[in-house]
């Protein structure tokens, strides 16, 4: 049975690089918010497990040839143990990049006229297609509605990845900038086909560099020889690169 891949991640965090580098894989298609070459598929945040099962039947309907599908959503957050339910095969993989930076690329990417955070009334912000893909805060300053996404978002990840650690883990966006992390991602959704690694480097974030970065992520990697999947995950989410060096 093919494997149901869903990535998730604040947006803004690498999911595009994400998609990009699982495609390289052999015998796999993830797509980017379901843009398929021609319009993304948009979900609501709230209340829409009818149209994610839709979605993510038609994804399944579809997979004739590969081994590994699905798709990187950062709106399937909502719905991850819904999805567990109807595909007791999928795994996640979520993607976690610095705080101030998200806020950042947000505020740059959605200009002065839109908001996707905050409740409005489509006076002082403009409407926008994307508004229903987000949760809303009750906060009208933009920077610290997206400041209360990512920390509303990450704290649903962590709590997920206490109940369910096979099945979710959250990686430093970092990750997509080494062979080493690539690695480990492709080890936490028990890919064994060929690997294409090396690709695929996030631009919107440093690339890792200096002997003892490298140092920690080989470590990393190969402890998959010694210690067991669930002590694995723990030790990524925790003890990651990213956190290392904050």
């Amino acid at each position: 049975m093919a494997k149901l891949i869903i990535g998730l991640g604040t947006g803004r965090c690498g999911t595009t690089s994400l998609s990009v580098f699982l495609n390289a894989q052999e015998k796999t298609k993830v797509l980017h918010e379901g843009h398929d070459g021609k319009d993304y598929h948009l979900l609501p945040w709230y209340n829409a497990e009818t149209l994610v099962s839709l979605w993510l039947d038609n994804l399944t309907q579809s997979n004739t040839a590969n081994d590994y599908y699905g798709d990187v959503m950062l709106y399937f957050l909502p719905y991850v143990e819904f999805i567990m339910s109807k595909f007791p095969n999928a795994v996640f993989i979520c993607l976690q990049r610095n705080r101030a930076e998200v806020i950042d690329s947000y505020m740059n990417w959605t200009g002065e006229s839109i908001n996707h955070w905050s409740y409005h009334d489509g006076r002082t912000w403009q409407y926008d297609d994307w508004d229903v893909c987000f949760p809303k805060f009750d906060e009208p300053d933009k920077a610290k509605a997206i400041g209360l996404y990512w920390d509303s978002y990450y704290a649903e990840v962590e709590r997920l990845i206490k109940i369910y650690p096979d099945k979710i883990a959250c990686f430093p966006t970092e990750f997509l900038n080494s062979i080493e992390g690539q690695n480990v991602i492709l080890d936490f959704i028990d890919y064994t086909g060929k690997r294409q690694t090396g690709i695929a480097c996030h631009a919107n974030k440093r690339c890792s560099k200096g002997l003892f970065r490298s140092l920690m992520l080989k470590v990393m990697i190969l402890s998959r020889l010694i210690l067991p999947k669930q002590v694995r995950h723990f030790l990524w989410h925790n003890f990651s690169i990213e956190k290392l060096f904050q």
